[in-house]
């Protein structure tokens, strides 16, 4: 009888299921829709995984952020846990390049002279693990910037193109430390933020088991030792081993892992998901003291900025900001078995938001009584999008209506609905602009695309 493959989707449920009860416990939480219970943060973990993104796990000191994040890394992709620990880069301000990226292979320049780069192994694993970012130099955020942005690594004249893994980051959160110490250009590389927290005394018990089996079960040393020593021979000879058989049974082909982000990708947002995400945009990013969100600018006095979010964050929600919103509320619906829709929106922007939107001292103080299970950042990122999502509950009908007009053809370039100083909200501004200029031509244009 013929064996029927598990759908990848129930494969990772597995996966997930597997790590919160043997090898990092997390809690159990309300997902978007009622009912459903998660375990948010090995959730988000394990999408970040999938979808090849950046993620930023924060939390006290030995709360399990680095553990976590190798955990993930090797239930996931196969790979051993001590091998992802051996090749992480552990964030010290004295970090130089040769400590990151590579070294010079001296005995072939001596003997050839040729330069020759020796690549770090954290080149070639299938996570790129970076442990207290923060503590390290501008000049190595740098590097470590270019290398999860664009996959490519440099070194002297050498160029070392490892792909576009996922890359898990953590850092020590710290109150007040509202840049989080981190190169602004860094951090909105960075897709989603989970805090790793204090949720019951009663893991105590478990904790020495739970490091015994991740020691028995996810640590290979044969496999890392071998891997470790073709390493130190060349690079090409570590890809081999790394390229043949996983040692850690049950986790994730390569194929599974594609098969699944086509699935992703397939997946339609509604109508309400993208309007809402449009409405939070808009609200964030538009000014009409200052026609946009500029993080130079001073906090606006306007009377109708007041009124809407972006008067209390400092920096705007960027494109790529919007594409990760979009991409982890897809992977959300994906892995709940779900259509995507506004509630998954709503409940991964403040992980996506949280971490960039360095929010003003007024709306810090507002907020400061607040009951809260999250950290500061996390809890005001919450308390902005339920801010956006009340504003438009109140007023989307207007911009629904606006929409069907303008798709019927109804709406002429003169019509006295498309004047933006009639609208107050920023999204009904945003679409009476933009279907102007979309009847506007530059004198140069021909028409064709």
């Amino acid at each position: 009888m013929a064996i029927v493959p598990i759908h990848s989707r129930v494969k990772v449920h597995g996966l997930v299921d597997k790590i919160s009860k043997r090898f990092h416990f997390a809690p159990l939480e309300e997902g978007p829709i009622a009912g459903k219970l998660i375990h948010r943060n090995l959730v988000l973990m394990a999408l970040s995984y999938l979808l090849n993104e950046n993620h930023l796990l924060i939390g006290e000191p030995g709360w399990g952020k680095t553990t976590g994040a190798k955990v993930v890394a090797s239930a996931l992709s196969g790979l051993p846990y001590d091998l992802y620990d051996s090749v992480e880069i552990r964030g010290h301000p004295q970090l130089y390049d040769e400590k990151v990226t590579g070294v010079l292979d001296f005995g072939r320049l001596n003997r050839e002279g040729k330069m020759v780069t020796l690549w770090h192994g954290t080149f070639g694993v299938d996570v790129v693990i970076v442990d207290e970012v923060p503590r390290l130099s501008l000049d190595m955020q740098d590097v470590i910037l270019q290398g999860i942005d664009t996959g490519r690594w440099k070194y002297m004249r050498s160029t070392y193109f490892a792909g576009k893994p996922p890359a898990f980051l953590t850092m020590n959160e710290k109150d007040g430390d509202r840049e989080n110490g981190l190169l602004p250009a860094l951090r909105d590389r960075i897709g989603i933020v989970t805090e790793e927290q204090y949720f019951s005394t009663m893991v105590a018990f478990d904790l020495h088991e739970a490091k015994k089996r991740v020691e028995a079960e996810l640590c290979k040393a044969d496999f890392t030792q071998k891997a470790l020593e073709a390493l130190d021979r060349a690079h090409d000879e570590y890809k081999k081993i790394l390229a043949g058989e996983r040692p850690i049974k049950g986790a994730l082909t390569k194929d599974e892992k594609a098969r699944i982000q086509e699935e992703i990708a397939g997946l339609e947002l509604d109508n309400d998901g993208m309007l809402f995400l449009q409405a939070f945009m808009a609200e964030i990013n538009y000014s009409a003291q200052y026609g946009s969100k500029r993080a130079a600018d001073p906090r606006s006095p306007d009377t109708h900025d007041l009124n809407y979010a972006g008067v209390n964050v400092k920096h705007s929600f960027s494109p790529r900001s919007a594409m990760t919103a979009i991409a982890y509320a897809k992977a959300l619906a994906w892995f709940l078995q779900e259509s995507p829709t506004l509630d998954h929106i709503r409940f991964v922007l403040p992980h996506v938001f949280g971490h960039k939107a360095h929010f003003h001292d007024d709306y810090v103080n507002a907020h400061a009584g607040d009951p809260r299970v999250d950290c500061v950042m996390l809890h005001l990122a919450k308390s902005i999008v339920t801010d956006v999502h009340g504003r438009y509950t109140a007023s989307i009908q207007p911009a629904k209506n606006l929409i069907s007009r303008i798709q019927k053809g109804e709406i002429a370039i003169d019509d006295p609905v498309l004047d933006e100083t009639k609208h107050d909200h920023p999204l009904m501004k945003d679409l009476a602009r933009a279907y102007k200029a979309g009847q506007r031509h530059a004198f140069y244009s021909n028409g064709e695309e």
